[in-house]
């Protein structure tokens, strides 16, 4: 007998939350890629800045950080992408509650988690800078490399 795999949006529906590992690494150094478990809840209410937001892109779950509500969805971001995301509020189903990193257990209206969100944020351009000159250093020894016929 074949098993039908539920999907998450399932879950949620009928447990009432999600708990599973993460998978990817936009929301680093928060979520580590296949250590970390989370903790998803369905979508309730209209969701917030810092609030991390579960949703679909194709057939992708996403998880990513709330920018700012605006009318019809959010713009969103992970915390290590650099490309903010327009997200309509219909793809939106589940909102991160808690996670657990190793084993510490972080709850996500604990003050000192609020402290790191708002963290992210603001650091958001100054890192944005780094990575950028860090992609133009990284092409340019590619582009030397080649000339001399060296190849990765």
């Amino acid at each position: 007998m074949e098993t039908e795999r539920l999907k998450i949006e399932d879950v949620l529906r009928l447990q009432g939350k999600y708990v599973g590992p993460t998978v990817g690494v936009s929301m680093l150094p928060m979520l580590k890629n296949r250590r970390d478990t989370i903790i998803v809840v369905p979508k309730t209410e209209r969701l917030k800045r810092l609030d991390v937001a579960l949703y679909k892109r194709g057939d992708a779950y996403v998880l990513h950080r709330v920018l700012e509500a605006v009318e019809g969805g959010y713009i969103i971001r992970g915390d290590n992408c650099y490309v903010d995301e327009k997200v309509p509020e219909d793809a939106v189903f589940g909102v991160l509650t808690e996670f657990y990193r190793k084993n510490k257990h972080i709850v996500c209206t604990d003050e000192k988690y609020i402290r790191y969100a708002n963290k992210r944020l603001k650091t958001y351009k100054f890192r944005r800078f780094f990575v950028r000159i860090k992609w133009k250093i990284k092409g340019a020894c590619k582009k030397i490399l080649r000339a001399f016929g060296w190849r990765k």
